[in-house]
């Protein structure tokens, strides 16, 4: 073995840079970031080779003084921190002192840079920590800083570098971030001479997520603005039909700091429990305030992960912010002509269908059609569209059509939306009260003594009922319906779980996790019949299971409770009250006589439900506007 020595200053700013700055987007966010610090309200980001040969960002922010330059790059210098009590209280992206240095020791920087009050500014170049040059030089105010030949010096590093392509997506994900914590800051990103996006800097968030995230994703956004305890929660989350194949467009921010974190991540998914299909997961778009002093963000080099003072209260805060918007802003699916769609601001429950002869539907825009000479006597509809917009997204309550740019939303943000109170009561359940979870009332009531009387008409291909209401007409998925009115009934009834014992007990053999599972929960055992031994033996099944095999029962039972669904106060049933609950439900195609659909139809407006346990809609509505614009009786 070599004796112990010190490492020379060139390895260990080596060593030092590596946990700061792994790629180019990781010195792109360092150098973004400081930028944001410097007060600037434009931003430009350039990369070439995905940022292996060529990064620039440049900012119109204060500057730096020409003297300051040299000790810039410097390791622990910052003008962010000036004792370890700031460290409790940090309100700015960077802080470390590591940035620059890191970025200089692993490649050849130049930087101009310029304050207003002074007549010229510093053009400074770097390389490998080494200083190259330094002059005045004519500059614009601000900041801009050059980044070439990343890694030049570390071949290692550099050979594992991804492709250009993937490299410069890292980058862009990363801008786009920043530029979603901050609308007040107009952000342009140019990939190889070509611009990529450019936010408006306006200060609306719903303009930067039109901008950043795109035209769909703006659609079925529904605000979020919450306050549990000292934690405030604002943005907007997609309503549970717009749901995505992966979790990349959920975005936080803590402090207006992007920041990755499970906890929120499973707060958020939680919160979509039983209205999100299996296999799809919400996005968000949520910036999260709370005091410094009650969460660390030193806790990482890149500072992405943070440690809070006290998980349970950012979990709740998280889960009953946009349980709340779900509530109020989620609403039924209505079919407009010719397969566009509006959100419907009502739901049908009978304690809100009073009206006289019509309902108001104002503050829907309606999509026009293009003119035709021959007027249709038949519309017809294809069974298959029935059950495609069963599935397909909804439109936001803050629709709007036309060109792509940042002007198209600033009228969204004028919309007054309803945000829950405030509440002080402290740790109790009343942060989510009745107030919190009503929708903003759409229907002026005339008289309350006559309510619209929902009339079932009959049923399409023996699959969705079709209902009169008023000026509306609704199609409903039977066996999603029945299937959810089941589910939710079991629950009430949890208590009453009732098993029949089983002619000959069953042995199932188990994984440890999941053995030791149902080892640590005695009464769960006693519930479903499962004595333990060197295997679960199972004497019994409940009775609303039928033909399920009592050992799927077992399993799903323990892989309920390893994934810690009771721990966080969820019934670890859950997942067994969807499996018995679809197979108890009335099937599609199947024959169902009309005084059931009655009954089904009632039940459904008095639960007022919307979705099945999987997270499939149970209904959508065709408005009597709409059929008479299929047909030509109206423009």
């Amino acid at each position: 073995m070599n004796r112990i020595h010190l490492l020379k200053k060139s390895v260990y700013e080596l060593i030092a840079a590596g946990e700061v700055v792994n790629k180019p987007s990781s010195a792109i966010k360092e150098l973004v970031e400081n930028a944001v610090d410097s007060g600037a309200d434009n931003i430009v980001v350039e990369v070439k080779n995905g940022g292996k040969t060529y990064i620039r960002v440049t900012d119109n922010g204060c500057g730096i003084a020409a003297e300051d330059v040299p000790l810039a790059f410097l390791r622990h210098a910052t003008s962010k921190v000036e004792s370890k009590e700031d460290l409790d209280s940090i309100g700015t992206l960077g802080f470390r002192g590591e940035a620059l240095a890191s970025i200089c020791a692993m490649a050849k920087v130049e930087l101009l840079t310029k304050r207003r009050e002074d007549d010229l500014g510093l053009r400074y170049e770097i390389e490998s920590s080494e200083e190259v040059s330094s002059e005045a030089t004519g500059c614009p105010d601000g900041t801009t800083i050059i980044v070439r030949d990343i890694f030049f010096n570390v071949p290692a590093r550099q050979k594992f570098l991804y492709s250009d392509t993937s490299e410069a997506n890292s980058a862009a994900t990363i801008v786009q971030k920043i530029a979603l914590s901050r609308p007040d800051i107009s952000f342009k990103f140019i990939r190889d001479n070509k611009v990529e996006f450019v936010t408006s800097g306006d200060g609306k968030l719903l303009s930067a997520i039109y901008s950043v995230l795109g035209k769909d994703f703006y659609d079925a956004c529904i605000p979020v603005d919450y306050k549990y305890m000292y934690v405030t929660v604002k943005g907007y989350v997609l309503k549970p039909l717009a749901a995505r194949a992966s979790r990349s467009f959920q975005t936080y921010f803590l402090n207006s700091r992007y920041i990755k974190n499970t906890l929120i991540a499973l707060a958020l998914e939680e919160a979509y429990t039983d209205k999100i299909m299996t296999g799809k997961h919400p996005g968000c778009v949520l910036d999260i305030s709370m005091p410094a002093n009650t969460v660390d963000v030193n806790a990482h080099p890149t500072k992405l992960d943070v440690r809070f003072q006290d998980n349970n209260t950012m979990h709740s805060a998280i889960f009953y912010a946009v349980k709340d918007a779900l509530q109020k802003y989620d609403s039924p699916e209505e079919i407009s002509a010719y397969g566009s769609r509006a959100s419907a601001n009502s739901s049908f429950t009978h304690r809100q269908l009073y009206a006289a002869a019509t309902v108001s539907h104002s503050g829907n825009e309606q999509l026009s059609f293009a003119s035709t000479a021959t007027v249709p006597h038949t519309t017809y509809i294809k069974r298959s569209d029935f059950a495609k917009t069963i599935l397909k997204d909804y439109k936001s309550p803050h629709e709007n059509t036309g060109s792509k740019d940042s002007s198209e939303a600033d009228s969204v943000e004028s919309h007054d939306y309803v945000t829950s109170d405030e509440n002080k009561s402290g740790n109790s359940f009343s942060y989510i009260n009745e107030q919190s979870f009503s929708r903003p009332a759409v229907v002026e009531p005339v008289c309350e003594d006559v309510p619209l009387e929902i009339r079932v008409i009959g049923e399409a291909f023996k699959t969705y009922i079709v209902a009169e209401c008023g000026d509306d007409i609704f199609l409903v998925d039977k066996h999603a319906a029945h299937e959810r009115l089941i589910y939710e009934d079991l629950k009430r009834k949890r208590a009453e779980l009732d098993t029949q014992m089983l002619l000959y007990p069953v042995t199932v053999t188990l994984t440890y996790d999941q053995y030791q599972a149902l080892y640590e929960n005695q009464d769960v055992c006693r519930r479903l019949k499962f004595n333990k031994a060197p295997e679960v033996v199972i004497t019994g099944s409940p009775m609303i299971a039928d033909d399920m095999d009592p050992i799927d029962v077992a399993v799903q039972v323990a892989d309920s409770i390893v994934a810690g669904k009771n721990s966080k106060g969820e019934d670890i049933f859950d997942d067994l009250y969807h499996t018995f609950a679809c197979k108890a439900a009335i099937k599609a195609n199947s024959n169902t006589r009309f005084v059931e659909l009655e009954r089904l139809m009632e039940l459904i407006t008095e639960e007022d439900i919307r979705y099945c346990p999987h997270g499939r809609p149970i209904l959508v509505k065709l408005s009597k506007h709409e059929i008479e614009k299929m047909f030509r009786r109206i423009v």
